[in-house]
């Protein structure tokens, strides 16, 4: 027994030591915090997990979410008091023919003595953006799979650390359809992987901290085909060709997030803080159209502080969040030969022929409302209503230094994503059952008007991955790329 508890503390002490030297110098995080350039909508294709109060704006920071805690830190999985089966199958559709697809997830948490952890499995069909009509079925959609399991642990003093592993079989990603211009067909392929190992320690006086160590991979494959038309001069015939691009696109992250909580007074306040560092790297960013210049590398550094407050009082739980995103990202472009510079001089084979610098001044904003009633005194049954609103803004300024054309310029984008949600929820003692309706609006608002598709001009490399999106812009940015209308049906069953 004494080589055990000496084992337990022995695992104990390396863990919040690797979490430790996380926090104080490199990058990770828990949610992960990537770069946008372009208004094209990815997150929701893996909005898969559960959660208690999904209609309330993504407020998260000063609100603990039993059912959706432990997929954003393994070791949270250790608080659960009983085992719980869901289903949450969710339909997005993306205005304007930009996308869209279903989604079925299914699901346990379980908790055994001092074991607690998590399992999940999801299919989906993603629609392909823009006409379909008349085209072979692969044409028209793809299908993902996704597989996540945990396992935590609880050991002495409140203190509780989990590993997770997440994987993604894709066979498209929402949105990379909208960012290769004039092509007809884009076959996707590739896989996402997610690991992260946790902590979790409670404190006296309910308070609580979590930091969670993550490593994330995306590997994608775009085989990009157009069908074009040359115009010879008469009386040459005009010549019809097509063209397959290959393109690869590969994106590493490692990363630390921080979270800490503690409550206010006794009428139901608390107060929580967060923390985020990510270090991302392109390996490999597709050769997009308009320009096609080879694009290889490219790194990222992204973070965020947020502060958090909310109440609970009987059934009434509100709160709300305030997140600042800081990111700095450098790409750039390299030439496959010898290539001569505008007036005089030459840049040798794999030299920079482009450098583009971003600066990033996101920011978040999220608040959410939640009422259960009682269906009778003393009841175990209830019903309960939730409502919320998220704001993200985002906002980021572009150098590019051309050395081929001897050019450099200055550009600034700025727009604001507003997410209202609205849910309703039944629980009684055997049962949950929730329904929520949620809404991301574009950079034109949310109105259902249309804009002709990509019409910007992508001048050099852009990196894409679940949840982000980097591009540089050749020209002010024109895009639509729509709002997008989530359905979802949650149910929750305890395991006994």
């Amino acid at each position: 027994m004494s080589l055990l508890v000496t084992c337990k503390a022995g695992v104990a002490r390396v863990l919040v030591s690797l979490l430790s030297v996380a926090l104080a110098g490199t990058a990770a995080l828990g949610q992960l915090v990537t770069p946008k350039t372009v208004p094209v909508h990815q997150d929701h294709q893996f909005d898969l997990f559960p959660a208690q109060r999904p209609a309330m704006g993504g407020v998260s920071i000063a609100i603990d979410d039993t059912i959706l805690d432990p997929f954003v830190n393994p070791a949270r999985a250790s608080r659960l008091a009983r085992g719980t089966f869901f289903a949450n199958p969710y339909s997005h559709s993306i205005t304007g023919a930009r996308g869209g697809g279903l989604t079925v997830p299914v699901g346990a948490l379980f908790t055994s003595g001092a074991w607690a952890g998590t399992a999940v499995a999801a299919l989906q069909q993603l629609d392909r953006a823009g006409s379909t009509f008349g085209q072979p079925i692969s044409d028209q959609t793809a299908s993902n799979s996704y597989v996540e399991a945990s396992l935590a642990h609880r050991l002495a003093n409140g203190l509780s650390v989990g590993a997770a592993a997440f994987y993604a079989g894709l066979g498209a990603i929402d949105g990379v359809d909208l960012l290769y211009a004039g092509s007809d067909r884009i076959d996707q392929d590739g896989q996402l992987v997610d690991l992260r190992l946790g902590l979790t320690k409670e404190f006296s006086g309910n308070r609580t901290l979590d930091a969670v160590l993550v490593h994330n991979r995306t590997s994608m494959v775009h085989d990009v085909h157009y069908s074009l038309w040359r115009w010879n001069p008469w009386p040459q015939p005009t010549e019809f060709f097509e063209r397959t691009d290959h393109n690869e696109d590969r994106t590493n992250i490692w990363g630390v997030h921080a979270k800490y909580a503690y409550p206010i007074g006794a009428e139901g306040w608390r107060i929580g803080f967060m923390g985020t560092a990510n270090r991302l790297s392109h390996p490999k960013i597709p050769n997009y159209e308009i320009q096609n210049i080879p694009r290889d590398p490219g790194n990222t550094s992204a973070f965020n502080a947020g502060v958090g407050i909310s109440r609970v009082l009987g059934g009434l739980v509100a709160g709300a969040d305030v997140i600042f995103e800081p990111m700095f990202s450098d790409t750039w472009a390299t030439t496959e030969r010898d290539t001569a510079i505008i007036g005089g001089g030459v840049i040798r084979a794999g030299g920079r022929t482009v450098d583009n610098n971003f600066r990033f001044n996101n920011a978040r904003m999220r608040m959410g409302l939640s009422q259960e009633i009682p269906l009778k005194p003393d009841s175990s049954s209830a019903i309960g209503v939730q409502a919320g609103l998220g704001a993200y803004s985002i906002r980021y300024r572009l150098k590019q230094h051309n050395y081929v054309q001897r050019e450099y310029r200055t550009q600034h984008e700025d727009w604001v994503e507003w997410s209202p949600s609205l849910g309703v929820k039944y629980r009684s003692r055997g049962i949950e059952l929730q329904y929520t309706w949620y809404r991301t609006c574009g950079a034109i608002g949310c109105s259902d008007r249309q804009q002709p598709g990509p019409i910007w001009t992508v001048a050099e490399g852009i990196a894409t991955r679940s949840g982000g999106i980097i591009a540089a812009p050749g020209a002010p940015i024109t895009m639509d790329g729509g709002n997008v209308s989530v359905h979802r049906i949650s149910l929750s069953l305890p395991i006994r």
